[in-house]
């Protein structure tokens, strides 16, 4: 390939992950939040870290963006070996299992939208933005 098509490629692609990136997150902080806060709801039990963000954080935008990369992180992170025990028990319990298809309400858009973000800033780098 050509320099000129690695431009046109690097700059199309940083086109189109920042508004799929913008779209998933107001996606995820409006229409995908009512499965956030039921997933949210089983997983914070009281006294735990989870429920303070909530109480915390509210429910406007920016309170919700936080409450879903909390929720994300509950469960990114406590699969982690000799952590994530620890992380499980600081941030809250899943008593029951929950189904696959209410964590993947969390779990694949917020994959997505961290996807989109690095090939937003992996091309920025490639254009020589950063320098």
């Amino acid at each position: 390939m050509s320099e000129e098509r690695l431009v046109a490629l690097a700059e199309v692609t940083g086109v189109i992950s920042l508004i799929g990136g913008f779209i998933l997150l107001l996606l995820m902080v409006t229409l995908f939040f009512r499965k956030t806060a039921e997933v949210e709801h089983r997983i914070a039990t009281p006294g735990k870290q989870l429920e303070f963000i909530r109480l915390i954080w509210g429910n406007g935008p920016i309170g919700r963006w936080m409450r879903v990369m909390h929720v994300y992180a509950f469960f990114a992170f406590r699969n982690l070996p000799r952590i994530g025990p620890r992380i499980e028990a600081r941030m809250g319990d899943e008593q029951e299992p929950l189904p696959l298809s209410l964590k993947l309400w969390v779990l694949l858009p917020f994959t997505v939208f961290a996807v989109f973000m690095f090939l937003f800033f992996l091309s920025g780098w490639y254009l020589g933005t950063f320098d």
